[in-house]
């Protein structure tokens, strides 16, 4: 035993590729339950030597400029690598336009970053684990604006820069269920940029939430005459008008809704309850069964299918 431990101390001292062939060696001089615990005492340290290294993460650093050599701040970036685990990992640039990923496994990966009012930017690079001594340059990424929203599109003349800033303060002022301040930020907005529809939904929705149906209504329906066939502006106020009573005035809403939004299982699905919550059971089926027609693998359809088991009964 004396010896078998000089022996194992000898493996340690050599690392585990002086381990393995030393195994070889002494084959011939030990019985089969001590080969075995050497292999093992082998295998142990080839866990211990190799872990540290496989453990190691892969950095990416860069920063984002837009067309005009300014930062961008808020760009999202999205890394992708289908043999990594989690596959895919998102951050978001700073004030300065820095952004960053750590955990990086190494290998192959494809990297995405978006920005409102900008063409996507693609790119795929090597990662490698990450060295204290050395770090890795940052990857410049410049975003080139759309030129469509530029010439001749609703951000014609606007001054994006403070129509963000509006945007920003007003989406983070929801999310807080500040819808006061949200309201006066949207509204800021949709001075700014009168074309985007958009900002006029948030808008109605921020009033929704405050309980002020009349100016919910006003947003939704200043959203149509922009745009008559704005499928979520007619499914709105179709709702708007279901919880004060107008039945038929909240279908035909639904209706328009469903026709300019083919694809749209919402409005199919609420044409179907309002039928059936006014005892129109072969109306309300057909609506049911069209709902996974138009998106069958929708949460739509799931409702539509348990609702249809119901009146089934």
């Amino acid at each position: 035993m004396q010896h078998l431990a000089h022996e194992t101390d000898g493996l340690c001292a050599h690392g585990c590729l002086a381990a393995v062939g030393y195994t070889g060696q002494v084959m011939d001089k030990y019985t089969p339950r001590l080969m075995f615990q050497l292999l093992l005492a082998a295998f142990f340290i080839l866990c211990v030597v190799v872990s540290p290294s496989m453990a190691q993460s892969g950095l990416m650093t860069g920063i984002v400029y837009d067309d005009r050599g300014e930062p961008i701040r808020g760009a999202t970036m999205r890394a992708e690598n289908p043999a990594a685990y989690p596959r895919t990992l998102t951050t978001t640039s700073d004030q300065k336009g820095r952004i960053s990923l750590v955990g990086l496994r190494s290998g192959q990966w494809h990297f995405t970053v978006e920005y409102p009012g900008f063409q996507p930017t693609s790119f795929a690079m090597p990662i490698t684990a990450a060295s204290s001594s050395r770090p890795p340059r940052p990857v410049i990424v410049r975003m080139e604006r759309i030129a469509s929203l530029i010439l001749a599109g609703p951000l014609e003349g606007v001054d994006v820069k403070l129509l963000r800033a509006d945007l920003t303060a007003a989406d983070e002022a929801y999310a807080k269920g500040d819808f006061d301040a949200a309201i006066t930020g949207y509204s800021a907005a949709l001075t700014k940029a009168p074309a985007l529809t958009s900002i006029g939904l948030q808008l109605g929705n921020a009033y929704r939430q405050k309980k002020d149906t009349a100016k919910a209504v006003d947003a939704f329906e200043t959203v149509l005459k922009a745009d008559p066939a704005n499928g979520t502006a007619l499914y709105e106020l179709g709702e708007i008008r279901e919880g004060e009573g107008q039945l038929d005035v909240a279908r035909d809403f639904y209706q328009k809704a469903a026709t300019a939004d083919p694809s749209w299982a919402k409005p199919v699905l609420q044409l179907g309850i309002l039928a059936s919550n006014q005892g129109q059971t072969d109306a309300a089926i057909e609506q049911l069964k069209k709902v996974a027609i138009v998106d069958p693998k929708s949460a739509e359809a799931v409702q539509a299918e348990s609702l249809l088991q119901k009146i089934s009964r």
